[in-house]
């Protein structure tokens, strides 16, 4: 009962973010702020609080993360501000009720049947200079208790436009808030940050490496 009941707060509270946005001048202060304000709500609203391990470098182009739950995106917001776009898959980011959001804010839409998205991918990655980028490099949401092989996009994306990434990974948030076992309690999401990468043969396979180590300790 307590994750059915978290859920549907959780919705309401993402579609009433999609409403007060569209009320807004889109990236103007009134926009920013509701933007953020909800962010934290929704994380709330499933039960998390969030606590940054680390930090993360002004001037970090993109970051890595693990995915493992619709909420490490308002997770990560919380800990990022409102200057930050994210990368996902059409399938999932088109999809009620984030796809307003998605929309609004300009995150970044991915179509992994179309042979062009990583042409179109680098296009948009380049247009967000200036702004923090977040990529899922597992494709795909991971429930198994390790982060799964990294998709080869991400080190494309990286290396042809020579950006500046660090990895992050977010820990505990299937504890709080697990949409597949349906079970919500209250917790802390971690989110640790790691040094930013040094692109040398080898970078992607050993910041997967460094990942799933750190995701591993309790």
């Amino acid at each position: 009962m307590s994750f059915y009941i978290k859920k549907y707060i959780t919705y309401l509270t993402i579609f009433a973010e999609s409403v007060a946005l569209s009320l807004c001048q889109q990236h103007g202060n009134t926009f920013n702020k509701f933007r953020r304000f909800f962010s934290i709500r929704i994380v709330r609203s499933v039960g998390g609080t969030v606590k940054l391990v680390g930090s993360i470098d002004s001037d970090t182009d993109i970051l890595i993360a693990n995915h493992q739950s619709m909420a490490d995106i308002f997770a990560l917001e919380e800990v990022l501000g409102n200057d930050v776009r994210f990368i996902g898959r059409t399938g999932i980011m088109d999809k009620w009720p984030v796809s307003r959001i998605v929309d609004m804010v300009g995150h970044i839409t991915v179509d992994q049947k179309d042979r062009r998205a990583i042409i179109k991918l680098l296009k948009d990655v380049k247009a967000c200079k200036g702004k923090k980028v977040v990529i899922f490099p597992e494709g795909t949401r991971s429930q198994s208790g390790k982060i799964e092989p990294f998709e080869a996009g991400t080190k494309v994306l990286v290396e042809k436009l020579q950006l500046k990434a660090q990895p992050v990974v977010i820990k505990n948030i299937l504890s709080v808030y697990n949409e597949s076992a349906k079970t919500a309690q209250t917790g802390v999401i971690e989110i640790e940050a790691l040094p930013a990468i040094t692109i040398e043969n080898g970078w992607y396979e050993k910041t997967h490496r460094d990942m799933n180590e750190l995701f591993l300790i309790k």
